[in-house]
């Protein structure tokens, strides 16, 4: 992909990651917004900007689940930030989680 092609899907959201919104500096991932698996073709119109983070956890997901995913994950973040029995095991086992994900990377 050109560069002017990457500064014309990034101008698409105003340089904002398409699936969280924020702002987008240094690297990104051009993400597709009609899934190759669903049709989808590798072209600029079919292109959003978005953090690599945010393509990552995204998947193959329909919109439908991802929005499931991100109510769940809000409802976490709550349980967590009040610190009650439920947040905190969540918290623990999402550390674990992801210290086993960053081993199994680095291997």
């Amino acid at each position: 992909m050109t560069k002017s092609e990457r500064t014309a899907i990034l101008q698409k959201t105003d340089g904002r990651c398409h699936i969280c919104g924020g702002k987008i500096e240094g690297k990104w991932d051009t993400e597709h917004v009609l899934a190759l698996s669903g049709g989808g073709r590798h072209s600029v119109d079919n292109y959003l900007p978005a953090h690599s983070i945010c393509n990552n956890y995204r998947w193959d997901y329909l919109d439908e689940e991802f929005q499931h995913i991100m109510k769940i994950g809000i409802w976490c973040k709550k349980q967590k930030e009040d610190k009650n029995d439920l947040g905190m095991k969540i918290a623990d086992g999402f550390i674990k989680y992801e210290r086993n994900r960053l081993k199994r990377r680095k291997q």
